[in-house]
């Protein structure tokens, strides 16, 4: 939840608002997209959108930023940013699923840890086989189909970063906080390639000079290097 004075954070989404008016004015007044308008502009309300992303975020501002982001890649197919943006825009989206998931798991098992942690914890054997029924339910069904654009677009921005020497270590984070949730989501025999993923990323992340690996992923890390092929 949003941590900012209730008035003041309705203050912040009036005023986002007020700017994507303004854009879409400027654009239709053109009869085309605004070139002008910075990717660091569609970041900020992306992330206003999604103060609160376990309850769904700010739907009209999200679909928004969405929509800029997919006009800059068509604009520019080699912007790993825009892919970057568009991939977290998807892994934003699955939020609401895996928290409502996090919430049910929680409530039916009482060894469930309930701390961010949880989401990233690699289920063993044993436990996929209780699990099966629970990957096939709805909200496991609904979180793969949120995650799998999320994976496929952050894929791709790694390749093109990569080629332009501008990988970052945010990119590779974003990358691996979506294998991770994807595996928790993911079948029991297809999952361990996916922390697989997500365990190479992070261990490059951490190889950047500078660059500072969130806690819990740090321990994620440290936890499960032994098993990174």
């Amino acid at each position: 939840m949003q941590e900012t004075d209730p008035a003041q954070w309705l203050s912040c989404l009036q005023i986002a608002r007020s700017i994507m008016i303004a854009v879409d004015r400027k654009s239709s007044l053109r009869n085309q997209p605004d070139a002008g308008l910075s990717v660091e502009v569609i970041e900020v309300l992306q992330t206003a959108a999604y103060q609160d992303p376990d309850g769904g975020g700010e739907v009209d501002i999200a679909l928004w930023c969405e929509r800029q982001w997919a006009t800059e890649m068509q604009r520019s197919p080699d912007s790993y940013t825009a892919l970057q943006g568009l991939g977290n825009a998807w892994l934003l989206k699955s939020q609401k699923t895996l928290a409502r998931i996090q919430r049910e798991e929680s409530s039916s098992s009482s060894d469930t840890n309930s701390s961010p942690e949880s989401r990233i914890r690699i289920r063993r054997r044993d436990q996929d086989c209780q699990d099966l029924a629970r990957i096939s339910s709805p909200d496991y069904v609904e979180a793969r189909g949120t995650l799998r654009p999320a994976l496929d677009l952050f894929d791709r921005a790694i390749q093109v970063a990569d080629v332009q020497e501008s990988t970052s270590g945010g990119l590779l984070s974003l990358t691996a906080q979506a294998y991770i949730s994807f595996a928790n989501v993911s079948h029991p025999q297809t999952n361990e390639q996916y922390y697989q993923k997500a365990l190479q990323v992070l261990r490059r992340a951490g190889q950047i000079q500078g660059y500072q690996i969130e806690p819990h992923l740090q321990q994620f890390l440290d936890d499960n290097l032994q098993f990174i092929d």
